[in-house]
C-alpha cells in the first residue's frame, strides 16, 4: 500500500493555495437561482440546528426546481445528522453520479468510500491528482470549505493506509486554516484513535499491543477460543 503515497508537499503548503472565507461565484453556485441564495444559506444552518426542516424545505424547493448540487449535499448532511445514513449514502451516491466534477459531490463520496474500505477509488474520483489546483486549473480561488473538505479526504485516507506522518500534516493544515470548523474538528475525531494506537505501537511494540487488546477481548471473540 505504501507505494501508493502521492502526496505532493504542496498540497500541504496552505501558503499556496489561494484561500478565502467570501462568497465565490462558480458553476456550481451559478446553477442555483438567485432568488433562492438566502433560502438556501438558511438550509445550510438548518443541517446542523434542525436537520428534520432542512430536509423539509429542500423538498419544497425540489417542486419548483431540478435538483441542485449543494442541496443534494445538505440533504446528505441532514439524513446523517438524523441517523438515517442508509438513505445519506444513496443520496451522496446519485449526487456524485450527477454531479462528478462538483467538489463537495466528490469529497461526499470519497468520505463514503472510506468509510467502506473502498480505497482504491479514492484516486479516481480525484481523477489521479492529490492537488486542489491541478484538479481545478481554471480555479484561482478556492473558498475555506473546499480546502478543508479536499484535505479531510486526504488525511481519513492517509490515516487508513498506514501512512500516519502524512495524515497529520494533511489535518494540520486544516487547523491552520480554521482550527474551530466542524469539518476539522470531526477530522481530528477521525484521525485520532487510529494516531494513538500507532503511537503506542511504537512506544510498547505491535506484539504487545495485540496482546493487551487479545486479553482485553470477551472470551468468545479470542483468537485462543475455537
Amino acid at each position: 500500500m505504501k507505494q501508493d503515497v502521492y502526496l505532493p508537499q504542496s498540497l500541504v503548503d496552505v501558503d499556496k493555495i489561494n484561500i478565502t472565507y467570501e462568497g465565490i461565484e462558480t458553476k456550481w453556485t451559478k446553477m442555483t437561482p438567485r432568488s433562492l441564495r438566502k433560502k438556501v444559506d438558511q438550509i445550510r444552518e438548518y443541517t446542523q440546528s434542525d436537520p428534520q426542516r432542512a430536509i423539509q424545505e429542500i423538498s419544497v424547493i425540489y417542486l419548483r426546481h431540478k435538483e441542485l448540487p449543494v442541496l443534494n449535499s445538505y440533504l446528505s448532511l441532514s439524513y446523517q445528522a438524523l441517523g438515517d445514513f442508509e438513505r445519506a449514502e444513496k443520496i451522496i451516491l446519485k449526487n456524485y453520479m450527477s454531479f462528478p466534477r462538483y467538489l463537495f459531490a466528490k469529497t461526499n463520496y470519497a468520505h463514503s468510500c472510506l468509510r467502506q474500505g473502498n480505497l482504491d477509488q479514492i484516486k479516481e474520483i480525484f481523477e489521479h491528482t492529490s492537488s486542489l489546483q491541478s484538479l481545478y486549473p481554471r480555479r484561482k480561488v478556492f473558498h475555506v470549505t473546499e480546502f478543508l473538505a479536499f484535505m479531510s479526504v486526504w488525511s481519513v485516507y492517509y490515516d487508513k493506509i498506514g501512512d500516519k506522518k502524512t495524515a497529520i500534516l494533511c489535518y494540520r493544515s486544516m487547523k491552520i486554516v480554521d482550527a474551530d470548523h466542524p469539518m476539522t474538528k470531526n477530522t481530528q475525531r477521525l484521525i485520532r484513535r487510529t494516531w494513538f494506537l500507532w503511537l503506542l505501537e511504537k512506544i510498547v511494540g505491535k506484539k504487545r499491543l495485540d496482546d493487551f487488546f487479545a486479553q482485553k477481548a470477551p472470551v468468545g471473540t479470542r483468537a485462543s477460543q475455537k
